[in-house]
């Protein structure tokens, strides 16, 4: 039986290391797993941080014809939590999920400029693209 904390300790483990390859800066797990103060998953410590980051690392996530019903959908569900989290620490809600043997996908409130290869979830208000694509193309180091 899969451990659920030890797969999203991993999940975190591997969006920290691909982080910390394409931004050059040094990330880590937000203590108390976001339970404080802090929201979010992931930070840069000692940093200014624009993003409120969840990272989700599930068998059946909701990116697909799920999604339109919400009641019952991953994605839906973590998305409007993360949006009041990230509301209330002054942030961008910046999503990072993938399904078992799949890609990481990054959900962002950023109108890509720098790639077509999105998706666009209007009741949402959220982009949706592979979580590499997004950190090589766009610039997300500035707030938009």
């Amino acid at each position: 039986m899969v451990n659920s904390r030890q797969k999203g300790n991993r999940g975190e483990q591997q969006v920290i290391s691909i982080l910390e390859r394409l931004t050059d800066e040094t990330w880590e797990q937000t203590p108390g797993s976001g339970s404080g103060k802090i929201k979010g998953d992931l930070r840069v410590h000692g940093k200014h941080n624009l993003f409120t980051v969840e990272v989700k690392f599930y068998k059946h996530v909701g990116f697909d014809s799920k999604i339109y019903t919400q009641k019952s959908n991953n994605l839906f569900k973590w998305w409007s939590k993360l949006i009041r989290q990230a509301q209330d620490m002054e942030q961008e809600p910046l999503l990072i999920f993938r399904e078992n043997h799949g890609k990481f996908f990054v959900a962002t409130v950023r109108k890509p400029k720098n790639t077509k290869r999105y998706m666009y979830i209007a009741w949402l208000g959220a982009y949706i693209l592979l979580f590499e694509h997004w950190l090589e193309k766009e610039e997300i180091g500035k707030a938009h």
